[in-house]
C-alpha cells in the first residue's frame, strides 16, 4: 500500500498519504502559507476534492487520487444497468456522458463502460455504485439519530428526492429513513425521518435517472389507456417510496400573482377518474389532467397545479442539451408556442429552456425514468438520444428521445415507447377495447390492410387490433401524434365557418367523438365546442389553428 504506478500519473509513482489534510499542507504548500490554507487539492480521478483522510499522491507534480479511485474495482454491477456488468477501462472520447450523474467528463479518462449498450458511468459514480451496494450487502444497515430518537432509521439506498429533516435541505440521494409496516396491508409506509449519508448511490439533479433494484420495478409500458399520465405514477411512486407528507397548504409560487392554497380532497371532476361527458380539467404547468393534491388560486383564478408541478426544480439538466442547465419558466401568454426537442409537442406553460440555444423540452419529457420496461422487448430500454438507429416499430428516425436496448439493437421512439397505449377504441369497431398487438397476429391472413387507411399492414410491425371485429389499425392512423398536448388556452373564438362561438375544452367521450373538420378521433384531445345546447358542432386545435373552411 506505500507506493503505486497508476494509469493517470504514469511519470512518477504515487505514494500512499495517511492523513492528507496534516500532511499535503505541510508538505505541498509551505509552512508559510499554512495558515492560510487557501489550496484546494482535487482528485485526479473523479475530478472531486480531497477535503482529508488517506490517499494517494505525487507531491512533486501535485498529483492526488483517492484511495478508492486509485484502486477500482475492474467489473461492477450497477443498478441502472442490470443485465451486463460494466468494465473499468479507457474512454478516448472528447466528452464521455455519464448515464448516472448526467455529467460530462471533458477529459480523456477511465470510466466504467458497458461497450455494446453503450452505457457507462464515471469513476465517482462507479466507486460510489461499489460502496453502496457493499453496504447493503453488509444487511440491513441502521442508524440512531438524536433528531428521531423514538425509532431507528434505516438506508434506504433506492435514491429519490426528499427533504432532509435534520439540515432541512432537499436532495436526490440515498437517506436514513423511518420504516412503518402497516399491518392492514401489504405496504410499507415510508415515514419523512431521514439523515444525510455521505456515500452518494446515485445524486441526479438531472431528473432523469431513477435507481431500481430489479427490473420488476420499472415503469411498464404501454400505459392501460390514453388517460394514464406518466409523470403522475412516476411522482405517486416517489412520493409512496419517500413517505412524502400533504406538503404545506398554502403557497406563494414564482408562476402566480396569487396564493395558492392545497387540495386534498375531491372537487369536481378532477378525482379519482375523469368521467365521460365532464370536460377535463388540467394542471397549468404539465397541462395532464389535475389529480389530487393539487394547489389552486386563493383568489378564485382559474390556475391550478399538480403538488409535484409546484415542487419542480428551478433548474434541470438533461442529457438532450448536455453543455447548459435548462431554467425552468412559464410561457403563457407568449406569442409563439415554444417546440419541445424531446417529443416535438408544441406547449404554453411550464419549460425546461436554455435561452442561449433556443433548446426546450417540456415537464413531462424532463422526468422521464432514464429506464423502462416495454411489453415488445425482453430486456430494458434505457433513455436515448439516438437519430441514426431508426424505430423498430414506426421505422421512423427520431433526433427526440428514444428507448432502446443496445444490446439488442432495438430502439422504439418517443411515439411507439410512451405515447401508445395498451387499448384504444375506434367508431368502427363499436367501443370495443383494441389492444396494441405484436405480430404475429392470430387468424389473420398474410396480407391485410389498415381498415382506416386502407394501406397494407407490415407483417412485422405492432398494431391495434380488433379481436371481436378482427379489425386492424395503424398505430398512428388511430393514435394520432398530438402535437398541441402541451397547449392550454382558456375562452372563446368566433370563427367564420360557424355561426356560433366556440370554447376550448377537453372531454373525454365515445369512440364516436370525432372533428367535424377532419373526422379523426377528438376523444380527450384539445378541441373547440358549440355550446348552445342544440349544435354539436366541434373542431380539434389543429383545424381551427391551420384553418378550416
Amino acid at each position: 500500500m506505500g507506493e503505486i504506478n497508476h494509469f493517470l500519473h504514469q511519470e512518477h509513482s504515487l505514494k500512499f498519504i495517511e492523513d492528507m489534510k496534516k500532511d499535503v499542507v505541510r508538505v505541498n504548500i509551505g509552512e508559510e502559507d499554512n495558515a492560510k490554507k487557501k489550496d484546494v487539492v482535487y482528485c485526479v480521478g473523479c475530478l472531486e476534492p480531497i477535503e482529508g483522510g488517506s490517499a494517494y499522491g505525487c507531491i512533486l507534480c501535485h498529483c492526488f487520487l483517492h484511495k478508492t479511485c486509485a484502486e477500482p474495482t475492474p467489473t461492477i454491477n450497477h443498478p441502472l444497468h442490470p443485465l451486463h456488468p460494466l468494465i473499468f477501462m479507457l474512454h478516448i472520447y472528447e466528452y464521455f456522458y455519464c448515464d448516472s450523474c448526467g455529467d460530462n467528463v471533458i477529459s480523456k479518462g477511465k470510466v466504467y463502460l458497458c461497450e455494446g449498450c453503450n452505457f457507462g458511468v464515471c469513476l465517482k459514480c462507479g466507486v460510489a455504485a461499489v460502496a453502496a451496494i457493499a453496504l447493503k450487502e453488509e444487511a440491513s444497515v441502521k442508524l440512531q439519530h438524536e433528531g428521531h430518537p423514538q425509532h431507528t432509521l434505516t438506508l434506504q439506498l433506492r435514491s429519490g428526492t426528499f427533504r432532509c429533516d435534520a439540515c432541512h435541505t432537499i436532495r436526490r440521494t440515498t437517506c436514513f429513513i423511518n420504516v412503518i409496516v402497516v399491518t392492514s396491508g401489504s405496504t410499507s409506509l415510508l415515514v419523512n425521518a431521514s439523515s444525510k449519508l455521505n456515500v452518494i448511490f446515485s445524486d441526479d439533479s438531472s431528473g432523469t435517472s431513477f435507481v431500481e433494484e430489479g427490473v420488476h420495478e420499472f415503469l411498464c409500458f404501454p400505459m392501460s389507456d390514453e388517460f394514464t399520465d406518466p409523470l403522475k405514477l412516476i411522482h405517486l411512486e416517489k412520493k409512496v417510496s419517500l413517505g412524502d407528507d400533504e406538503g404545506a397548504t398554502e403557497i406563494s409560487h414564482w408562476s402566480h400573482d396569487h396564493p395558492l392554497i392545497l387540495n386534498v380532497e375531491p372537487r369536481g371532476n378532477n378525482m379519482p377518474n375523469i368521467s365521460c361527458g365532464v370536460p377535463i380539467e388540467v394542471c397549468n404547468g404539465c397541462v395532464r389532467p389535475l389529480s389530487l393534491p393539487y394547489y389552486s388560486c386563493k383568489h378564485g383564478c382559474s390556475f391550478t397545479l399538480h403538488k409535484y408541478c409546484a415542487e419542480l426544480p428551478l433548474t434541470l439538466k438533461h442529457q438532450l442539451h448536455p453543455h447548459h442547465s435548462l431554467d425552468l419558466v412559464n410561457t403563457y401568454g407568449d406569442e409563439y408556442y415554444y417546440e419541445c426537442d424531446g417529443c416535438f409537442s408544441k406547449g404554453n406553460n411550464f419549460v425546461y429552456k436554455c435561452e442561449t440555444c433556443k433548446f426546450y423540452l417540456d415537464v413531462n419529457c424532463g422526468f422521464l425514468p432514464n429506464i423502462i420496461k416495454h411489453n415488445s422487448h425482453k430486456h430494458p430500454l434505457t433513455q436515448v438520444i439516438d437519430p441514426n438507429s431508426g424505430c423498430k416499430a414506426c421505422n421512423c428516425e427520431s433526433t427526440g428521445i428514444s428507448f432502446a436496448c443496445k444490446a439488442c439493437n432495438f430502439q422504439l421512439d418517443m411515439f411507439c415507447a410512451i405515447q401508445s397505449p395498451h387499448f384504444l377504441t375506434h367508431r368502427y369497431c363499436k367501443g370495443h377495447e383494441i389492444p396494441l398487438t405484436y405480430p404475429p397476429v392470430e387468424d389473420h391472413p398474410e396480407d391485410f390492410y389498415c381498415d382506416i387507411c386502407e394501406k397494407e399492414m407490415h407483417p412485422k410491425r405492432p398494431l391495434y387490433h380488433c379481436n371481436k371485429c378482427k379489425n386492424s389499425f395503424h398505430q398512428d392512423c388511430i393514435n394520432r401524434i398530438d402535437i398541441f398536448a402541451n397547449v392550454k388556452v382558456d375562452g372563446t373564438r368566433t370563427t367564420s365557418y360557424h355561426k356560433h362561438p366556440l370554447t376550448f375544452v377537453r372531454r373525454k367521450k365515445t369512440s364516436s367523438y370525432v372533428c367535424f373538420g377532419c373526422n379523426l378521433d377528438i376523444n380527450g384531445r384539445f378541441m373547440l365546442e358549440c355550446r348552445t345546447g342544440t349544435c354539436p358542432y366541434r373542431i380539434c386545435y389543429r383545424c381551427y389553428l391551420y384553418g378550416f373552411e
